[in-house]
């Protein structure tokens, strides 16, 4: 019974003396963290766009190139890019001027095979 008095009065004198300092370090490290996720998120959703939006097209295919500290997707119609996810307002030529346009990914079909018996 001694040891977990003891116990429970270090653990007691360590949360009262580190207590605020942890809380304070979560508080502040809770932002970073949380637009890192959002960042993370915004970035897959973009992917998932592009994608969703290329096989709406007829030859549709998607193409992630670099703006800044930006992944951008670019939507490909044939050979002519469209469309960006997420929207940018650099013109589409210099986008993906550099780029090796081979690298392409067109969009899985997500047409329901039927199993016959």
């Amino acid at each position: 019974m001694a040891s977990t008095k003891k116990s429970l009065t270090t653990v007691i004198k360590l949360g009262v003396k580190y207590g605020p300092v942890a809380y304070e370090a979560i508080k502040h490290g809770r932002e970073p963290a949380k637009e890192f996720a959002q960042r993370q998120i915004a970035r897959l959703n973009a992917r998932k766009q592009a994608l969703a939006h290329a096989q709406g097209l007829l030859d549709g295919s998607a193409m992630p190139v670099w703006k800044d500290d930006q992944q951008v997707w670019v939507v490909f119609n044939g050979d002519e890019p469209i469309a960006t996810h997420p929207t940018v307002d650099t013109p589409l030529p210099l986008l993906i001027q550099g780029y090796d346009l081979t690298k392409r990914i067109r969009p899985r079909s997500t047409s329901v095979r039927k199993s016959v018996p």
